[in-house]
């Protein structure tokens, strides 16, 4: 339950600084830098060299590339009739296609199944949340965002395969017959610890509650479809091929249900995808899941 706490107490802290006006508009781009440059690194490279995979692991790894296809397709379906426009779409995609898998999924599933179960949640997060991350998400904000036309397809391409996570990835797959040093593991536990408050910090420098106001359908929607409709689907399409007894499945299907992912919203908001609808999703989105959380994780162990 402290990792929750962390939660709540990053994104306090971030909306706090905020409002005291004794920082820059710009300050939370170098947080951002240290998340998605140092430390979610460092926790890539620890946490792929350690991990156990289980017996189960296709579909395990399977379920978070499931919810981003279900996900997007609901955005890009609902696009017309509710006349979002096209970076509000890019937006919902980058922010809440991909779970928050990582700083509040591991918290949550520690606090509702085990700390036994964690190595799934970490699976979930690196291979497949992390991988879209680095992948698709970081290819959709550099095409939809504002500085788009600018951007060759080499470029891209260089971008996704030479970003600091995917890189620290491979490295520690890569690594796995080799022992890191005492002095090293400890090195990257450090900077990965970073990653939770900081990560949340940004959003709060970034969340302003008074324009929920302005936003407000497109948050609902959102959250709607992230916390309720996709996660269902998913589970349904699980529960249909009879996976639902399986403990490690139970855990990244729970996986699934966790709010917009903070990563994704970093990186919307650099690219200015229809600020601050990403950092309203996740600033409004990991309060609520822990209710949202608690209802699906009762059905999923029932």
């Amino acid at each position: 339950m402290s990792a929750l706490v962390v939660l709540l107490v990053g994104l306090a802290a971030g909306v706090a600084v905020q409002r005291t006006g004794k920082i820059g508009p710009d300050a939370w781009h170098a947080v951002t830098f240290w998340v998605l440059n140092i430390a979610l690194p460092a926790l890539a490279l620890r946490v792929m060299h350690e991990v156990r995979f289980p017996a189960s692991l296709g579909a395990v790894v399977a379920v978070p590339y499931l919810l981003f296809a279900v996900t997007a397709a609901l955005y890009v379906a609902l696009a017309r009739p509710l006349r979002l426009r096209r970076e509000v779409v890019a937006a919902l995609v980058a922010t809440s296609a991909t779970a928050n898998t990582s700083f509040v999924g591991i918290p949550m599933v520690t606090a509702f199944f085990s700390a036994d179960d964690v190595p799934i949640a970490v699976i979930v997060d690196q291979l497949g949340s992390f991988v879209l991350l680095s992948t698709v998400v970081t290819a959709l904000v550099s095409v939809a965002g504002e500085q788009s036309s600018r951007v060759t397809p080499r470029a891209m391409a260089r971008r996704v395969l030479l970003a600091p996570p995917l890189l620290a990835l491979a490295a520690g797959l890569a690594l796995r017959p080799v022992a890191y040093p005492g002095w090293l593991t400890e090195v990257l536990t450090r900077l990965g610890d970073t990653l939770t408050p900081l990560a949340l910090f940004a959003i709060g420098l970034q969340l302003d509650v008074s324009a929920a106001r302005r936003w407000w359908r497109e948050l609902a929607v959102g959250l709607v479809v992230k916390l309720l409709v996709a996660p269902a689907l998913v589970v349904a399409a699980y529960a249909l091929f009879g996976s639902l007894d399986d403990r490690a499945i139970q855990v990244a299907l729970f996986e699934a249900t966790m709010p917009p992912m903070v990563a994704g919203a970093l990186m919307a908001s650099r690219h200015n995808l229809a600020t601050p609808l990403p950092s309203l999703l996740v600033g409004v989105g990991v309060p609520l899941s822990m209710f949202t959380c608690a209802g699906w994780s009762v059905l999923l162990q029932s």
